[in-house]
């Protein structure tokens, strides 16, 4: 799919369905600080809102095995991921992991011979950006002392964005989010604020590099 964009767009992918939550509090931060420039575009893409279906079925079997098309929903997921200089997924942590919904999303979305590819064609990839930002409910020593963080960090960044040839990645935590003290969660939006300055800086850059191409 060929994007004609004038001005640099982060997908940002939210994951959880309160929108009175700290997840969604945060990722309105973050949408905030993407848009803080005054020049990026931040575009949020409700999983839950969207109705995106997140089990793998035997449609996405015969296309993992390249016998036919995607379904028309995964190829409206990917044409959103294909308009967006940066991807970036935000959802809360989940024994470990991704949120049902997140995981199903990147199960039936980054679809073999679109994200990835097997063998000689393996650098292929259709994304080039892919960020995640993760919030954790406990603090950041309980990561580090269960070994949390590394487990997400091999997960993400190794099981996903590698295996994908996806060149830029990245994991953020923010930590202690099931938290009822105020200011807790100011000092989190203002964490996400950051992350989102931070995105839209990437963002740039990779629109940038599109438009001098």
């Amino acid at each position: 799919m060929t994007n004609e964009r004038n001005r640099p767009n982060v997908l940002l992918v939210v994951s959880h369905p309160e929108h009175d939550s700290a997840t969604w509090a945060i990722a309105r931060a973050v949408e905030q600080g993407i848009q803080a420039d005054g020049s990026t575009k931040a575009t949020v893409h409700d999983l839950t809102a969207s109705g995106f279906d997140p089990v793998w079925n035997a449609a996405d079997l015969a296309v993992h095995r390249h016998l036919s098309p995607v379904p028309d929903d995964v190829k409206r997921e990917q044409e959103l991921l294909e308009t967006a200089d940066v991807i970036v997924l935000l959802f809360p942590v989940y024994w470990w992991s991704l949120p049902a919904l997140a995981k199903g999303w990147i199960d039936r979305v980054f679809s073999r011979g679109w994200a990835y590819e097997n063998g000689a064609n393996r650098d292929q990839s259709a994304l080039t950006e892919l960020h995640f930002v993760a919030l954790a409910g406990v603090n950041q020593s309980s990561y580090e002392r269960r070994g949390y963080k590394d487990s997400l960090t091999t997960q993400l960044l190794q099981g996903i964005s590698e295996y994908s040839n996806i060149a830029e990645s990245s994991l953020q935590l923010l930590y202690g989010t099931e938290t009822s003290d105020p200011q807790a969660h100011v000092e989190l939006a203002a964490q996400g604020y950051k992350v989102g300055a931070d995105l839209a800086q990437r963002a740039q850059a990779a629109f940038d590099k599109r438009v001098s191409a």
